[in-house]
């Protein structure tokens, strides 16, 4: 079965607060033998005004409101469950120019999302001693071009209970792989979110079961989902496009992607979605054949790990520290990591010798201070 939906992302879900005319979403294709009728006696204005009086009647005390709130912030946009107090789906568009920037997550903090009703909001204490991460499912990595959107990843509209293995660990290898993308496709689309499979008892019946956690309640998933599409150019070549469904369970790094690669249709009749409505389907190629959707291995995340924390170190003695444990831990140390930590120890000896001359000035030919490396070259 085929439909054609007219715009946006993701469609199938309520948008926003309140209801709305499906015909305004979805136009029937009349290939796909879906049995849709409407009184073609009535234009549509006099349709919108018969519903509305019949609303005008029914909703007399007021409409409800709540349910599904949608959002649209700087780099994501995102459809926020008040019930589970998590987001159904979030929405990005990565390119290699958006991936660049010096924003940084360490200035951001976890909050509620202003948007978000306090009493239909998670709330940091809800994770508290929940043995649960407060997961982004837009990661902040992907924001570094911006401090304010990196810190709107934060919102906790943005963040579902995840497994912390899973978190820092598979998750976090999917997401960096996403971005990797962009070295390939001029544009990566990526929709996220929590699913809430069944399991099979002994006696046959399938059961969806959920933990909750904290005051409010909050949903904890039992799986995770992501659709990539990929393009090299927009208007041309096909696109390539994946969909995953991995488990909000720790995995080790034995599991390669493609364990968890299912068909997109699949996935919208788990998810009760459909995405990339404008997508022609019968054009696409598959994301894993034609990039093998290679995950980082554990040496490539140990040696990026590291090359971040030399980054970071604050004084010589520091990055000493760190440079010893990579040997004591037998981390091969790339070009990059070597280059870096040889940088910054000579940054980290020029400044030390220069302030020490500074100090002392009658002193200052005793120091010899070394020429800084050219950064050009």
């Amino acid at each position: 079965m085929r439909a054609t939906f007219l715009t946006g992302l993701v469609a199938g879900s309520l948008s926003t607060v309140g209801i709305i005319n499906i015909s305004k979403f979805w136009i029937p294709d009349e290939s796909a033998n879906i049995n849709y009728t409407i009184n073609s006696q009535n234009d549509p204005e006099q349709i919108q005004q018969e519903e509305g009086k019949v609303a005008q009647e029914v909703l007399s005390e007021g409409r409800p409101w709540g349910g599904r709130i949608r959002r649209t912030l700087q780099n994501h946009v995102l459809e926020y469950d008040c019930a589970t107090k998590i987001p159904i789906w979030v929405a990005e568009h990565l390119t290699a120019d958006s991936l660049k920037g010096d924003a940084n997550r360490s200035k951001s903090k976890f909050k509620m999302d202003p948007n978000i009703p306090e009493e239909f909001s998670s709330q940091n204490s809800d994770y508290y001693g929940s043995g649960w991460s407060r997961g982004h499912m837009s990661p902040a990595g992907d924001c570094k071009n911006s401090q304010a959107s990196m810190d709107e990843t934060f919102y906790l509209s943005n963040i579902l209970p995840q497994d912390f293995n899973n978190n820092g660990g598979f998750w976090n290898r999917l997401e960096i792989f996403c971005r990797d993308l962009t070295e390939r496709y001029r544009d990566v689309w990526i929709t996220s979110g929590p699913l809430f499979l069944p399991r099979v008892r002994d006696d046959g019946r399938k059961v969806v079961e959920y933990e909750v956690i904290g005051d409010n309640e909050v949903a904890v998933p039992t799986h995770l989902y992501k659709v990539v599409v990929g393009r090299s150019n927009k208007d041309a070549a096909p696109a390539a496009v994946g969909a995953f469904i991995v488990p909000n369970a720790p995995l080790d790094y034995s599991h390669h992607l493609t364990q968890f690669q299912v068909p997109l249709d699949k996935l919208e009749r788990k998810v009760g979605l459909k995405f990339c409505g404008k997508l022609n389907r019968h054009e696409t190629r598959d994301l894993c054949e034609e990039t093998g959707c290679n995950l980082l291995t554990k040496t490539q995340m140990d040696q990026m790990i590291f090359l971040s924390r030399l980054k970071k170190a604050k004084n010589i003695d520091k990055l000493n520290k760190i440079w010893k444990e990579i040997q004591e831990r037998d981390i091969p140390t790339d070009t990059k990591l070597l280059q870096l930590y040889q940088t910054r120890l000579t940054d980290f000896s020029t400044s030390g010798m220069e302030e020490r001359a500074a100090l002392c000035p009658e002193n200052q030919n005793l120091y010899w201070v070394p020429p800084r490396p050219n950064r050009t070259q």
